[in-house]
């Protein structure tokens, strides 16, 4: 370790040498190319902050991990699963560029953030609650991934990026690169990324077994000019991981594998009514298998095999028109086709290997339509209103999956809703330095599929396997917040609370007359209606930069629920405190940030199965330089993480599984 601090130091040292009088600042296309946005549309303001600036190597999950509000589900060092205010899984939507993708995984283990890196990204768009970026019904808001779009006609015909980086902790490597061509009429973008990772030590030196994992992500973006304002797109990811572990859960992971492909035209037309028009057409497929080979004899009772499919073809239509000069109107049609199939099969010994399906080919269809309208009531006040309509169809398209669901469910499995989703959100601004902003949405969604028809689906959280209700209701809120923002040279303060009001609220109702499928399981649940539950929180933000090489923010959040039976709701993440403070002194980006917890000992274990958590305190830390050695532009990146090897694990983690203790990143990319 002394000698990577050592060397570390001495390449930094050397560049500056080399870099003296020389300019540190990105290019503006360096930024447009090189950077992930992450925009948070809860206020009318079109709000962006630049994520870790040029570093592409940190992962998604980090990504998410740093934006108020957003908390994560770790299961190991893998995939983490994103929360919004305590809202996950079908509560919330997951879409990248406008298309639905779902997991394969009946534990959750691949969450639709796990198939895209950063390198792929352009901007992540954060929602709380229903509006029109969020596409499709929901109660919670979510995450939109905006793909990375090559250019046309830039200044620079062939730019791009390499790079390479090594982890202490876990001894993780990784290396990246993009390329990118550039012409008046056609562009075209690949880039492709290599992770791999041994098992990581917690605080105190102890290893976390089977926390290993290795995964590849590429894609390629092609654009080309049909005629003026006529363009068309076509979009491709590919991501592959393999020999990953999960040490919160029974089973690992033997394969993850994800193929998104998209085709999309665009209209600009030159009119003052229709500003454009996008029709986007996709279809991605994701295979995934559980698998408990690597693991000792003695944590395998029975050896199983648990494959799972997800297929989804759909389509999304966007126009965005221009009503007057105070009204912008934009109205999107959008459709998808999504079927899963997972199984298992159990290897008992001296006896005949038993199978069984456990999301027994179920399908959903989707059909929806958002109108939204941008008022500039005055130059005061902003008014956004919009409503959506959507129809979803539930089915199960095999024989085989009728055939099991009929022991347990009578009648036809066949399931239809309307949903509708309605907000208004309002801003005044008072001055410069003032203004505030509301906002009151209506959401609806209906059950999801594993929540309709899994059969015996085990929680690794409470220890309950699962199944599957045909009968459920949607699960409606109310989701109310208002906030202000003040605004001078040298400080910026936010601060907003917010409630959401759940009616028919999804969760697991113990069945007395049922037999366990899991080995060590508690019993068996099936998902039923809560008939009302309430979430509601606050979020504050301080923003001080008292000179131009400083700056100091903080960010605070704290959520609290309970359902009707005053049991408090699952997976809701203690008061959070994290700060940063930035320094940046003759081209050097310095940057500490102290993280803060506190304990959450607000939690129901008779009804979600939930232990407390304690309180933790950890400091990261790091420094970065951008160095310009014609013809290309340096980044390199030192962190710090955990400084003081703190054993610690944040209250979403399943069964507390500890997070990595000290952990040295060294990142390095070339960027022309």
């Amino acid at each position: 370790m002394k000698l990577i601090i050592g060397a570390a130091v001495l390449l930094f040292n050397l560049i500056g040498l080399k870099s003296r009088g020389q300019e540190d600042s990105l290019s503006k296309k360096s930024i447009t190319l090189h950077e992930v946005v992450v925009q948070s549309d809860t206020r009318l303001r079109n709000t962006k902050e630049k994520r870790q600036g040029a570093d592409l190597q940190i992962s998604t999950d980090q990504l998410l991990e740093s934006i108020a509000g957003v908390n994560m589900i770790r299961r190991g060092g893998y995939a983490w699963e994103p929360t919004v205010r305590g809202l996950n899984a079908g509560q919330i939507n997951v879409t990248i560029s406008g298309m639905a993708i779902f997991g394969a995984c009946t534990d959750r283990m691949d969450p639709a953030s796990s198939y895209i890196e950063p390198n792929n990204l352009q901007s992540i768009a954060v929602s709380y609650g229903a509006n029109n970026q969020t596409y499709g019904s929901t109660i919670g808001g979510g995450f939109n991934f905006k793909l990375k779009q090559p250019r046309l006609d830039n200044e620079q015909k062939i730019t791009g990026l390499a790079g390479v980086g090594y982890e202490t902790n876990a001894h993780s490597f990784q290396t990246l690169a993009a390329l990118e061509y550039s012409d008046k009429r056609f562009a075209v973008r690949g880039n492709g990324i290599f992770r791999r990772a041994g098992n990581y030590t917690a605080g105190g030196g102890k290893e976390v077994s089977f926390s290993q994992y290795s995964k590849w992500n590429g894609g390629i973006g092609a654009v080309y000019q049909l005629a003026p304002r006529h363009h068309l797109y076509a979009d491709y990811i590919q991501d592959e991981g393999w020999d990953i572990g999960y040490p919160a859960l029974l089973m690992d992971v033997a394969f993850a594998k994800a193929k998104i492909g998209s085709l999309t035209y665009q209209y600009k037309p030159d009119n003052d009514r229709l500003h454009s028009w996008e029709t986007r057409w996709y279809y991605n497929i994701i295979n995934h298998a559980m698998d408990d080979t690597k693991r000792p004899k003695d944590q395998v009772p029975v050896h199983m095999d648990m494959p799972g499919t997800s297929q989804t073809v759909g389509f999304y239509s966007e126009a965005k028109w221009g009503l007057d000069s105070r009204n912008h109107l934009t109205t999107r049609l959008n459709g998808y086709s999504n079927r899963l199939h997972a199984e298992m099969t159990m290897y008992p010994e001296n006896a005949a290997p038993m199978f069984m399906l456990t999301i027994p080919d179920a399908c959903r269809d989707v059909i929806g339509l958002d109108v939204s309208n941008k008022s500039e009531v005055s130059p005061k006040i902003e008014l956004i209103m919009g409503v959506r309509t959507e129809y979803s169809g539930s089915s199960i398209y095999s024989a085989e999956g009728k055939q099991l669901l009929s022991g347990i469910h009578q009648g036809s499995l066949n399931r239809s809703h309307l949903l509708l989703n309605a907000y208004v959100n309002g801003q005044y601004r008072f001055s410069d330095r003032w203004m505030v902003y509301t906002n009151i949405a209506k959401g609806m969604r209906s059950a999801t599929l594993q929540e309709l028809y899994g059969f015996y689906l085990f929680n690794r959280m409470d220890g309950y396997d699962y199944i599957g209700n045909p009968e459920l209701k949607n699960e409606s809120s109310w989701n109310l917040g208002t906030g202000a923002r003040f605004q001078k040279k040298v400080i910026t303060m936010e601060g907003q609370v917010f409630a959401y009001l759940f009616n028919n609220y999804i969760a697991g109702h113990p069945l007395a007359d049922y037999s366990v499928m899991t080995t060590g399981a508690y019993g068996v649940k099936q998902y039923s209606n809560i008939s009302s539950a309430v979430l509601y929180g606050a979020e504050a933000t301080v923003l001080v930069k008292p000179l131009s090489f400083l700056q100091v923010k903080s960010t605070n959040t704290y959520n609290r629920g309970q359902d009707v039976k005053r049991r408090p709701l699952p997976l809701i993440a203690p008061f959070r405190s994290e700060s940063t403070i930035s320094v940046i002194v003759k081209g050097y980006r310095f940057d500490a940030t102290p993280v803060y917890s506190a304990a959450q000992n607000r939690v129901s274990y008779e009804g979600y199965g939930e232990l407390p958590s304690k309180a933790f305190f950890i400091m990261n830390t790091g420094i970065g330089k951008t160095v310009k050695i014609k013809p290309v532009d340096l980044d390199l990146n030192l962190r710090v993480l955990n400084i003081f090897d703190s054993y610690y694990y944040e209250h979403l983690d399943i069964l507390k599984i500890p997070r990595p203790g000290r952990n040295i990143e060294i990142h390095a990319t070339i960027r022309f």
